[in-house]
């Protein structure tokens, strides 16, 4: 996907402005704000409309960075990424931008599926465990599936962990089954 790539180039582009790492993670906050504001449908059909002129979305962006308090070098960013008519692609780049961010500092995102509202230390054992597979921290996301019938299903980095019981009795299913 060309945005993709689009998105990618832009996020590399900011994070190579800075080695404060603190400032790095202002900078995302401050683009994921703007992307939420860019995403609502009015602002996103304006910016996307070939009928508003360049400039006219070069001075909206600018207004909206302006309000939102966004800091100088991350207004300069969303300037050149105006000008270039990328616009409409800034969700994509913030987007990316948090992916790189992550890497940059060892994170990484975790979705942990459970049956019923897991208790934090539950949660916290599980993600002890995968902090040791993966070597990073981890950002979990819980999820509830209702269709489970227990355990826990988690995805990490593009792999699945099932844990569920549903997977465990399959498994002892077929082992008896020989």
């Amino acid at each position: 996907m060309r945005s993709s790539r689009v998105a990618k180039r832009y996020a590399r582009a900011l994070l190579g402005l800075s080695n404060d790492r603190s400032q790095l993670e202002v900078w995302g906050a401050e683009l994921e704000r703007l992307a939420r504001v860019i995403e609502m449908r009015e602002i996103d059909a304006s910016f996307a409309s070939p009928v508003v002129s360049i400039i006219a979305k070069i001075q909206a962006l600018a207004s909206i960075t302006e309000k939102l308090e966004v800091s100088f070098p991350v207004r300069s960013f969303t300037a050149v990424v105006a000008r270039h008519g990328r616009i409409p692609d800034l969700p994509a780049v913030a987007e990316e931008y948090g992916r790189m961010l992550d890497e940059l500092m060892g994170r990484a995102p975790a979705t942990l599926i459970f049956a019923t509202q897991p208790s934090d230390a539950d949660v916290r054992q599980i993600v002890d465990k995968l902090e040791q597979i993966a070597h990073k921290q981890i950002i979990p996301t819980i999820e509830i599936d209702q269709e489970l019938l227990g355990g826990v299903i988690v995805e990490l980095e593009g792999k699945t962990y099932d844990g569920s019981l549903t997977s465990r009795l399959t498994e002892a299913q077929r082992r008896l089954a020989g």
